[in-house]
C-alpha cells in the first residue's frame, strides 16, 4: 500500500512539473487519474492551508488524486472557507468551474463525512439539496446556477457525472486528528491483552489538556498499583510504588486548557527524569526508579478474585475505581529499545481502539473528539415544524442535531421524547440533552442543559438569537425509539411607529382608554406604545395606574407583543413566563395583575426600539402610563465601589446577570460586629465581601447567597480595615436597599430544643463544634408546590437531613374516568402522601435541600456539623398549592401500647422453658433454649437464687423483673423503630420498680431517648421482690398474709393479724364473749338502779364488794363454768399454715385502758388469759406438712404456736413432729 502511494505520488509530481509547461486547455470529460493535472495551486490566508485545483474528474478519482499529494479532497469548515475556496477557484481564468468537495455519504445513505476524516458540521446547500437520489452521494460547490442551485451553495451528484464537469479542490494537510475526552467520573480505557515486558528501562508519554490540574488524576497505569504516569495537583508524578505520597513528582506544573506533552523515563534502580513538553522538569532518584509490575495484591482484586494485570487509560489502575483523568489524551506512547506501544487513537468512532501493534482496549465512556474538543459525530439537521424519529443510540454515543433559526423569530419549543418507554414510568434518566447557540455543545461546555423527566424533555425560548443552535443527545442508558421534535414561530412585523405612541423617560401619558367586551373586535382591545432607546440602559420599566377597570401589560423586543397570539392566557402565567424571558433572552415581559397598576420590566437592554401592548379583556378608562430608565450604575468596576456608612440605607438598586456593583465600607478598631443587610425589593440577588481586596464570584472571605433578594452578611470580629462588596445576580432583582452596620457581638446559644423555621425569615448566627447537631423543624398547612430549605455564609463543613411526607398520585384511571365515554374526559387523581428522608447538596456551609410537592404536615431539619461551623445561616422557603387539598390521613393516630409486662414476660420464658410442665426448670430444660432466650450458658447459676439446682417460677419472675429488663421491655414495645418516647407516655405505665422519668431526660426535650434509656438501665436499683408479693420485708413463704402488706402474723390462730387483733396471743371469740357479759351485767346493774329510785326505796351505800359480788354474780364466773370453758379454748387450732420466720414479733399488747377497765372486777378465782389457753399437755402438734430450720445436727426445729415457747423437732419430712 505504501509503494502504491509513492508511485502515484511520483505520478502526480510528474504531471505538475507538465502543468506548468503546458497551456491550460478545457475538459468537457473526466479524466483518468493519470491524466488529473494541478490547475492552480493557493494558500488560504486565513488558516495557512495549501490548495490545489485540479482538472476535471469523478470524485473518486480526484480524491486519490489528493491523497497522492499528501492531502485531502477539501474539508469546508465555515462560511468564510466556503467563500474563499469558491471566490478562488470557481472563477479561475475567467471559466466557471463547479468544485469537488470532500463531503459524501457513499458509505451509508444520509451520513456526510468529510473525506479527512472531519466531523460534518458546517453546511451551505443550495434550495432542495441534497436530493434523495440513492445514486447522488458526492458534494460540490455550485459554480454557475443549476437550476434553482446559487452559485456558491451545495449540491450532490453522482461519482462521475457525465454532462457535468467537475474538478477538484485539494487541500494539503494530515488530515483529521483525534482524540478522546474522559469526564472525570467513570471513563477510562482497559486493555486486556499482554504486553511487552519493559525490563529495567520504559518511557511513558502523553498529549494531555486537562480543564482542571487540582487533584490527582492518572494518564495511565499498568495492573494493580503498577508503572504509571499522573497528573497531581497540577505537577507531573511517577507511580513507583503502592504509597502515592512517596512517589516522586516534578518541579514544574502543566498549565490548564493548553495541550501538554509530558514524559517521564526511568532506567530502573538508576534515575529517572520528567519532561514537561520537552524541557526537563525534575530527576527521579535511583530509589524511587522502580518499575512496579501491577501484582501488588490489593483487597479489591484479592476479594473479588480478579488478576488486575490489565493497563488502564484514564484512571488509576485496575486495584482502585479512583483518581479519574478529567480532559483529553492523545498520542499516548509507551516504550524502550525493543517496543513501542502507541495509542494514537486515529479511529474517530466505535467503542475500541487499537496501538500500532494491534493491540486492542475497550472505552468506557470515553467521547471522541477533535483537538479542540468538538465531539466527532455526524450532524442531523431539525427543519421547523418537522419530527425526527426512531432514533436510537447506546450509553456514550454522543447524537448531534441542529437547527437554522430564522431572525425576528420571537419563540422556539423544542421536545424529545422516548417512545420505547411507557408513561409515567418512572425511571433513572434515559438519556440527557445539552443545546448551545453557534457552537457544538458536550458535558463540560454548553448554553443549556435540558433535565429528562419520565423520558420527556420540553424548553422553550422567547426571541432566541438567531442562527445555527446545535442539540447533543446523550444517551445514558440503551434508547431504541427517541423523538425530537422543535418548531419555532416568526414574528410578525410591528405596525408603523405612526400608529403607535411613543413613550419618554419620567414622562406619563394620562386618559388613555381602551374599550373591551365579548364583541368588540381583537384589534379594538389593543393599544400600542414604544421606546427608543439610543443608549444602554440597565433596565427598562413600563407602568401603568390610575382611572378604573382592568388594564394588562406587555413589552417585546423586535415586533408588539400580541396577548392573544400564545396558546394560553398570560394573565394566568405571566410569572412564570416572565422568569423564562429573564432566564433566556431578557426580550418579553408581562403583567396580568387586577386592576390598572402593572409594571413590567426588562433588563440590560442595548439600543433599539422596544414595544408595549397595553390590553383589555374587558374595560380600562383614564389610565396613565409611564417609561422609566435606569441607566447603567457608576461602581460596575472595583475603582468605582461606593462607600457605604453604618446604620445608613443606599438605593434602590436592581441588577441582572453579568452586572456587578461594588460597594465598600470602612470598619474602625472595636467593631464587635459587621453586618450587611439586603432588604425590601424583588429578585434574587448575592452578596460577596472581601478584606482590602475586590471580591469575585469564586475569590471571597463572606457569602450570603439565602433564596431572594433579601441576603445578609454578618460576622463578629472583623479585622479593621476597608471591607469591599460585590452585589451579584444570575437572574435579576430591583428595589433593593442595602446596609452596613456595625452591631454588638452575636452570641449563638442552643439547648437541644428544636426551632422552628417559618417561611422565607432567616436564621443568623449558628454556630456549631464538629460533630454537633442542631435540630429544626416547620409545618406547613396545606401541600405546596415546592419546600427549600437552605444554608450559607460563615465556615466549615455541614450537612442537612430533613424528614416529611410529599405527595404521590395515583395515576389509575389518569386519562378518562370511563373509557367507554370518550366525551367528557378529566383525570381521576387521587392524592396521599409518602414519607421521604432527604439529604442535602452543595459544599461547605452552602447546602440546599429541595423537595417538589411536599405535603402538608410536619418536616424535620437535622444539621449535622462535619467541622466547626460558625456564623452559619439558615432559611426555609415553600409556596402553597393551589391545587392540592390537604392530606388527610384516614388511619387513625393509635398510641403504642404495652402488651406485655416483665410478669408476662417470666409466665412465656417459664412455658417455653418447663418441658415437663412440673413448675422447675432443670439444667436441661434451660440449656435447651439458650438460643433462644439469648443467655449466656452460666447464667444458669445466676437465675438460680437458691442454688439448689433447679429454677422456680419466682426465680424467673426476680430476673424479669430487674428494674433494668423491666425498663427495656416496655422501652422496645412503645418506641418505634428505637425512637425517642415522650415522658407523658412511659409514666402512664404500671411497673413493679420505681423509675424518675424526668431525671432520665437529660437534654430537657421532654422525651426519653434510647441513650438515655441505656444509661438509666445501668444505674437504677431493682425494689422488685419476687418472694415478697406484698413488699411488707417477709418473704412469702414466712408471710401467714402474703398478699397484705399490714400483716404478717397470727399469734392467736384466729384469722386476724397480729397487727390488727386487739389482743394477739387470746382468740377474738373469747374477747367478745366476755365483752358481752360485762355488757349484760351493766345492763342489769342500770335496771335495778332504775327501779330503786322509781320505788322510793331506802338509799343505801353500795360498797365495792357489793358490787363485786353482783358483777361476779351475772358474769357467772364460778369455777366450774371456767373449767367448761377451758376445754373449749384447748381444742382451737390455727386456720392458717405457720411458717418459721426471720423477722421479730410484731404482736401489740393490749391498750392500757382496756387493761383499768378489766382491773376494776374483782374476781379471786378468775383466771388468766394465759391460763384460758389451757396447759402445755392440751396443746396439739404441728401437722407434718409444715416445715422448719435445719440446724447443724440435720435435725429440723419449729416453735409452734408461734411465740410459744414450746419447741418441736424430727428428723426428716416423713416423721411427726415430737415435743423437745
Amino acid at each position: 500500500m505504501n509503494s502504491m502511494g509513492n508511485g502515484k505520488a511520483f505520478a502526480l509530481v510528474t504531471l505538475f512539473l507538465a502543468s506548468l509547461m503546458t497551456p491550460i486547455i478545457s475538459y468537457s470529460s473526466a479524466e483518468s487519474v493519470e491524466e488529473i493535472t494541478i490547475l492552480h495551486t493557493a494558500i488560504n490566508p486565513d488558516n495557512n492551508n495549501t490548495y490545489h485545483l485540479l482538472s476535471a474528474a469523478s470524485w473518486e478519482d480526484s480524491a486519490s488524486v489528493a491523497r497522492g499529494l499528501n492531502g485531502f479532497l477539501t474539508t469546508i469548515d465555515s462560511l468564510e472557507e466556503n467563500t474563499w475556496v469558491f471566490e478562488t477557484f470557481a472563477n479561475f481564468d475567467n471559466q466557471s468551474r463547479h468544485l469537488w468537495t470532500g463531503l459524501s455519504d457513499h458509505d451509508e445513505e444520509g451520513y456526510f463525512k468529510w473525506h479527512d476524516g472531519t466531523p460534518f458540521y458546517y453546511r451551505n446547500w443550495g434550495e432542495n439539496q441534497p436530493s434523495s437520489n440513492d445514486e447522488e452521494d458526492y458534494v460540490h460547490i455550485a459554480g454557475t446556477n443549476i437550476g434553482n442551485i446559487m452559485p456558491g451553495t451545495w449540491n450532490d451528484l453522482s461519482n462521475d457525472p457525465e454532462l457535468v464537469p467537475v474538478y477538484g479542490v485539494v487541500e494539503i494537510g494530515p488530515g483529521a486528528d483525534y482524540a478522546l475526552r474522559f469526564d472525570g467520573y467513570d471513563d477510562f480505557i482497559i486493555i486486556e491483552d499482554e504486553l511487552p515486558d519493559w525490563g529495567s528501562h520504559i518511557e511513558i508519554e502523553a498529549m494531555v489538556n486537562l480543564p482542571d490540574t487540582s487533584g490527582i488524576q492518572f494518564i495511565t497505569m499498568m495492573g494493580d498499583y503498577g508503572w504509571g504516569l499522573y497528573v497531581n495537583n497540577g505537577q507531573l508524578a511517577y507511580s513507583s510504588e503502592y504509597s502515592m505520597s512517596k512517589n516522586p513528582i516534578s518541579n514544574m506544573s502543566i498549565t490548564e486548557n493548553n495541550w501538554t506533552h509530558v514524559k517521564v523515563v526511568i532506567e530502573e534502580d538508576s534515575y529517572g527524569e520528567f519532561y514537561i513538553d520537552g524541557n526537563p522538569a525534575g530527576i527521579i532518584d535511583a530509589e524511587d526508579s522502580k518499575i512496579p509490575l501491577g501484582d501488588f495484591g490489593s483487597n479489591n482484586c484479592f476479594q473479588n478474585g480478579l488478576e488486575c494485570d490489565e493497563l488502564i487509560i484514564g484512571k488509576m489502575g485496575a486495584g482502585c475505581d479512583c483518581n479519574y483523568f478529567m480532559g483529553m489524551i492523545d498520542d499516548l506512547r509507551i516504550s524502550n529499545a525493543a517496543n513501542e506501544s502507541f495509542w494514537g487513537f486515529p479511529e474517530g468512532e466505535g467503542m475500541f481502539t487499537s496501538d500500532l501493534m494491534e493491540i486492542t482496549g475497550e472505552i468506557i465512556g470515553a467521547s471522541w473528539v477533535m483537538p479542540d474538543g468538538s465531539i466527532v459525530t455526524q450532524a442531523i439537521q431539525i427543519f421547523n415544524g418537522e419530527e425526527i424519529f426512531d432514533i436510537s443510540g447506546l450509553p456514550g454515543d454522543q447524537l448531534l442535531f441542529f437547527a437554522e433559526i430564522d431572525e425576528m423569530t420571537k419563540g422556539a419549543y423544542f421536545s424529545a421524547f422516548d417512545e420505547s418507554k411507557e408513561w409515567f414510568e418512572e425511571e433513572d434518566s434515559g438519556f440527557e440533552i445539552y443545546v448551545a447557540h453557534e457552537y457544538i455543545p458536550n458535558s463540560w461546555q454548553h448554553d443549556y442543559y435540558i433535565e429528562n423527566e419520565w423520558g420527556f424533555v420540553y424548553e422553550e425560548w422567547q426571541w432566541p438569537e438567531a442562527g445555527t443552535w446545535w442539540f447533543v443527545v446523550v444517551p445514558i442508558y440503551e434508547i431504541e425509539s427517541l423523538s425530537i421534535y422543535l418548531d419555532w414561530e416568526i414574528a410578525e412585523p410591528p405596525p408603523p411607529l405612526e400608529e403607535m405612541t411613543e413613550l419618554f423617560n419620567g414622562i406619563p401619558v394620562t386618559d388613555q382608554s381602551i374599550s373591551g367586551g365579548r364583541n368588540v373586535p381583537l384589534e379594538d382591545k389593543l393599544l400600542y406604545y414604544y421606546v427608543d432607546l439610543n443608549e444602554n440602559l440597565s433596565s427598562l420599566s413600563i407602568k401603568t395606574y390610575g382611572g378604573t377597570g382592568n388594564v394588562d401589560l406587555g413589552i417585546s423586543w423586535g415586533t408588539v407583543p400580541d396577548p392573544f397570539d400564545f396558546g394560553f392566557f398570560p394573565g394566568i402565567f405571566e410569572d412564570e413566563f416572565a422568569e423564562d424571558s429573564v432566564a433566556n433572552s431578557q426580550k418579553v415581559a408581562w403583567d396580568g395583575g387586577p386592576g390598572n397598576d402593572n409594571v413590567v420590566t426588562l433588563y440590560d437592554l442595548e439600543p433599539g426600539i422596544y414595544y408595549i401592548t397595553a390590553y383589555t379583556y374587558q374595560r380600562a378608562t383614564d389610565f396613565t402610563i409611564s417609561a422609566q430608565f435606569t441607566y447603567e450604575p457608576e461602581n460596575i468596576e472595583p475603582e468605582d465601589a461606593i462607600e457605604l456608612f453604618p446604620g445608613q440605607k443606599y438605593g434602590p438598586l436592581s441588577g441582572y446577570e453579568s452586572l456587578d456593583q461594588y460597594f465598600k465600607i470602612n470598619v474602625p478598631t472595636g467593631t464587635e460586629r459587621l453586618e450587611v443587610d439586603l432588604s425590601e425589593g424583588f429578585g434574587e440577588a448575592t452578596l460577596y465581601m472581601k478584606l482590602e481586596q475586590a471580591p469575585t464570584t469564586s475569590e471571597f472571605d463572606y457569602l450570603s447567597s439565602s433564596p431572594g433578594a433579601s441576603d445578609i452578611v454578618g460576622f463578629n470580629d472583623p479585622t479593621p480595615g476597608m471591607w469591599y462588596i460585590l452585589l451579584d445576580t444570575d437572574e435579576v432583582f430591583g428595589n433593593v436597599m442595602i446596609t452596613a452596620s456595625f452591631e454588638d457581638r452575636y452570641v449563638w446559644t442552643y439547648d437541644g430544643t428544636p426551632i422552628e423555621l417559618f417561611n422565607n425569615e432567616e436564621i443568623l448566627g449558628i454556630e456549631a463544634p464538629e460533630g454537633g447537631e442542631l435540630f429544626f423543624f416547620l409545618n406547613l398547612e396545606k401541600p405546596g408546590n415546592y419546600l427549600q430549605i437552605s444554608t450559607f455564609g460563615g465556615t466549615g463543613d455541614l450537612t442537612l437531613t430533613l424528614d416529611g411526607k410529599a405527595v404521590t398520585f395515583g395515576f389509575d384511571d389518569f386519562f378518562f374516568e370511563d373509557e367507554d365515554d370518550m366525551g367528557r374526559q378529566r383525570p381521576s387523581l387521587e392524592t396521599e402522601s409518602q414519607d421521604i428522608e432527604l439529604e442535602s447538596y452543595g459544599e461547605g456551609t452552602l447546602q440546599t435541600i429541595y423537595v417538589d410537592l411536599p405535603a402538608n404536615g410536619r418536616f424535620d431539619i437535622t444539621l449535622s456539623a462535619e467541622t466547626d461551623v460558625s456564623d452559619v445561616s439558615i432559611i426555609a422557603s415553600w409556596e402553597y398549592s393551589d391545587f392540592i387539598d390537604p392530606i388527610i390521613d384516614d388511619e387513625p393516630i393509635t398510641e403504642p401500647v404495652v402488651e406485655m409486662t416483665c410478669r408476662d414476660n417470666a409466665d412465656n420464658i417459664m412455658k417455653m422453658t418447663d418441658k415437663d410442665a412440673n413448675g422447675l426448670i432443670d439444667e436441661t430444660e434451660f440449656k435447651s433454649v439458650i438460643t433462644e432466650m439469648d443467655i449466656q450458658g452460666e447464667d444458669f447459676q445466676s437465675v438460680d437464687l437458691n442454688s439448689d439446682g433447679e429454677i422456680e417460677y419466682a426465680e424467673i419472675l426476680q430476673e424479669s423483673c430487674q428494674c433494668d429488663n423491666e425498663i427495656w421491655i416496655i422501652f422496645d414495645q412503645l418506641s418505634n423503630d428505637r425512637d425517642s418516647v415522650s415522658i407523658e407516655l412511659l409514666s402512664s405505665q404500671i411497673y413493679e420498680n420505681d423509675y424518675n422519668f424526668i431525671g432520665m431526660d437529660t437534654n430537657s426535650d421532654l422525651e426519653v431517648s434510647e441513650l438515655e434509656i441505656e444509661l438509666a438501665s445501668s444505674i437504677c436499683v431493682t425494689k422488685f421482690d419476687a418472694f415478697d408479693g406484698d413488699g411488707d420485708g417477709v418473704p412469702d413463704a414466712l408471710d401467714e398474709f402474703p398478699n397484705d402488706p399490714d400483716e404478717s402474723k397470727d399469734t392467736d390462730g384466729d384469722g386476724v393479724g397480729d397487727n390488727a387483733d386487739l389482743a394477739p396471743s387470746i382468740a377474738n371469740d373469747l374477747i367478745y364473749s366476755v365483752g358481752a357479759i360485762v355488757f349484760v351485767g351493766l345492763l342489769g346493774l342500770l335496771v335495778l338502779v332504775t327501779r330503786g329510785n322509781r320505788n322510793s326505796v331506802q338509799q343505801e351505800d353500795w360498797g365495792d364488794e357489793k358490787n363485786f359480788e353482783i358483777a361476779e354474780s351475772m358474769l357467772g364466773l364460778q369455777d366450774s363454768k371456767l373449767e367448761s370453758n377451758q376445754g373449749i379454748i384447748s381444742t382451737q387450732t390455727a386456720s392458717a399454715e405457720i411458717y418459721q420466720s426471720e423477722f421479730s414479733n410484731n404482736n401489740k399488747e393490749p391498750s392500757d385502758g382496756y387493761q383499768d377497765s378489766l382491773s376494776n372486777i374483782e374476781i379471786q378465782n378468775m383466771p388468766s388469759f394465759e391460763d384460758l389457753l389451757g396447759s402445755d399437755e392440751q396443746i396439739v402438734a404441728p401437722s407434718n406438712q409444715l416445715m422448719g430450720m435445719i440446724g447443724i445436727d440435720g435435725k429440723e426445729t419449729i416453735e409452734y404456736p408461734s411465740n410459744s415457747g414450746v419447741k418441736w423437732s424430727r428428723s426428716n419430712p416423713s416423721e411427726e413432729w415430737s415435743k423437745n
